[in-house]
């Protein structure tokens, strides 16, 4: 090999390997001053240690990214109000490391190889740089669904983590797949544009596949949207009481991510619809607290003396333990039935669960008191008034009954 200037003296082996490292770094400029090219053999010499070296430099630099994420980064995200920081840290360490290896031998091969007309000359080339090249893109890809991956960790762990619907966890999970597909669907099309594949018809047959996807599951998307819904509006929550507009009343136990499951008082589980649930008025007893009020209307006979009833009736709901003492009871007189004068009593009880036990007790105490002071509660009542009238003379109108 005969001497060239720039090439540092020492050792042999010393000397070759900067003559390659320098005659790669500079084979550009020997081309721009228009200085004579190395030989073939010497360019893929110089190309393959380029190579080497920018892959050495790449596995370097990749293992020392853990130390620069646990001596560096982790020490500052560990100083921020949020672990947002740290969950994006922990995922994308290995798909950053990753990255840097395939950037480390792009790098390496573009400062060295575009000065050698025989290495870039040749057939393969194209097909090293295209596959270089979905590395890169892949690699990028791996490091921003990293990301996200991140942003659901700190979510789940949070926010979801912190509720009793197992409806969030099923999110993260749908979340983390649906975002996959989307980035790597991406990344797909990024690598087909870059070879001059043309995209539209792979664009509309996916548009068409989930628009059929999209008819085929519409009940199933309407109901996991609905689980959205709920999961943001959080109408109620597991362990809450509803009752749903065809009168069904039990505990929620489960809001999932297509379905609803209640627990009635028959001890039965009823499964919902998210959908059917997210356009229903629901009511739910332990919101906003677990106190509920008892309202029922009472008939007592014509005749009654209705202040001693009310009295009664006061007397009946003070004295009941388990009934609030703020808000006071109150009992109202309300309406002049047909067979009846109608009361409406009014009275708290601190929690919801209690309700048909408390209201079993105080009817059971209405009763009995009715019954010692000789108030009656009538039964609906109707009297018939028949009327004959007497028969006509002969020759006159037929006979009529009314």
């Amino acid at each position: 090999m005969r001497k060239r200037p720039g090439i540092v003296s020492g050792p042999p082996g010393v000397r070759r390997g900067a003559a390659w490292l320098l005659l790669a770094a500079a084979s550009t400029g020997y081309a721009a001053e228009g200085a004579s090219l190395p030989t073939p053999a010497e360019q893929w010499k110089h190309a393959l240690v380029a190579f080497g070296v920018s892959l050495l430099i790449g596995w370097v630099l990749a293992r020392l990214l853990p130390f620069l994420w646990r001596f560096v980064f982790l020490p500052l995200a560990a100083h921020t109000p949020t672990t947002l920081d740290k969950r994006i840290l922990d995922r994308s360490l290995r798909p950053a490391q990753f990255a840097v290896q395939v950037i480390a031998v792009h790098i390496g091969t573009r400062l060295t190889a575009e000065g050698l007309p025989v290495v870039t000359g040749h057939p393969a080339w194209p097909i090293y740089t295209g596959v270089l090249y979905v590395l890169q893109v892949l690699v990028l890809t791996s490091v921003a669904y990293a990301v996200a991956r991140g942003v659901a960790d700190w979510y789940a762990e949070e926010f979801a983590a912190k509720t009793a619907s197992r409806l969030d966890d099923q999110f993260v999970v749908l979340f983390n797949k649906v975002a996959k597909f989307i980035f790597f669907f991406i990344a797909l099309t990024i690598i087909f544009s870059h070879f001059n594949i043309q995209v539209a018809g792979l664009l509309a047959t996916a548009g068409v596949a989930s628009l059929a996807v999209a008819f085929a599951a519409q009940e199933t998307l309407a109901n996991m949207i609905a689980g959205l819904v709920l999961m943001v509006d959080r109408p109620f929550v597991a362990g809450d009481r509803i009752q749903m507009p065809n009168g069904q009343m039990g505990d929620v136990i489960e809001i999932g991510l297509r379905s609803t499951k209640i627990l009635a008082f028959d001890n039965t589980i009823i499964t919902v619809p998210n959908s059917d649930i997210a356009k229903s008025q629901i009511v739910n007893f332990s919101a906003p607290d677990p106190r509920v009020k008892i309202r029922t209307t009472l008939g007592v006979a014509y005749g009654s003396d209705m202040r001693r009833v009310k009295a009664i009736l006061l007397e009946i709901m003070q004295a009941h333990p388990d009934v609030m003492k703020d808000p006071a009871p109150v009992v109202f007189f309300t309406e002049f039935a047909e067979s009846s004068l109608n009361v409406l009593y009014v009275c708290w009880v601190a929690d919801y669960r209690e309700r048909f036990r408390i209201q079993d007790e105080l009817n059971m105490a209405i009763k009995d008191r009715f019954e010692a002071e000789g108030v009656s509660i009538p039964f609906p009542q109707r009297d018939v008034h028949i009327r004959y009238h007497a028969a006509p003379e002969a020759g006159g109108d037929p006979a009529r009954k009314s």
